[in-house]
């Protein structure tokens, strides 16, 4: 897959095959991530992969899902993830650490993609619930949750008319409403 394809592709993917992803692939997935850039290079970020069942079963309740979908809406037990990655920041290291979190997500998520695997960034967590169980120590601000699994849904993009808020129709499929091009683009001026 190109990268032009990936990019255009890639959805947010909240309900999973129950298919185990490979460790090794895994650390790929984080290794894309080391290499993207980071603000003046000073690299504040770190990661935890989870991959193991009985850990990702416990890791499941910290984390909330798809919230314009009402009633509150998660996956259920045969479509959760089946792979987690932590994404965590160092204190005190770089201003810039908002920044590097987005370029590494955006990594992982597109190589992930490439190779078929689904993935949703989650930053609505219970932080200090994911502390706990993971042994995060103090020094580490947990930024966010990237879910990972072989998909077991669909996601389509569709222009933004008067809403941005995504929706999931009768059949299954999650409908994400983008703003047009030429909303968003200006030219040399705006």
């Amino acid at each position: 897959m190109d990268v032009e394809s990936a990019i255009i592709g890639r959805r947010s993917i909240r309900r999973f095959k129950q298919i185990p992803i490979p460790l090794e692939f895994l650390k790929k997935l984080v290794n894309a991530a080391r290499l993207a850039p980071s603000g003046a290079n000073l690299q504040p970020l770190e990661y935890i992969v989870i991959n193991d069942q009985k850990l990702c079963d416990k890791i499941f309740p910290a984390l909330r899902w798809a919230g314009y979908i009402k009633p509150e809406w998660k996956p259920d037990k045969e479509e959760r993830p089946t792979a987690y990655i932590v994404i965590l920041v160092k204190k005190g290291i770089s201003q810039f650490s908002d920044i590097d979190v987005g370029l590494a997500a955006e990594n992982i998520m597109i190589l992930a993609y490439s190779y078929g695997i689904g993935s949703c960034m989650l930053g609505n967590i219970d932080r200090d619930f994911l502390r706990d169980i993971l042994n995060i120590p103090p020094e580490y601000y947990i930024h966010s949750v990237i879910a990972l699994g072989f998909p077991a849904e669909k996601s389509v993009v569709e222009d933004a008319e008067d809403s941005i808020r995504y929706w999931r129709d009768k059949d299954g499929v999650m409908h994400v409403p983008k703003r047009r091009l030429e909303k968003i683009l200006h030219i040399n001026r705006f």
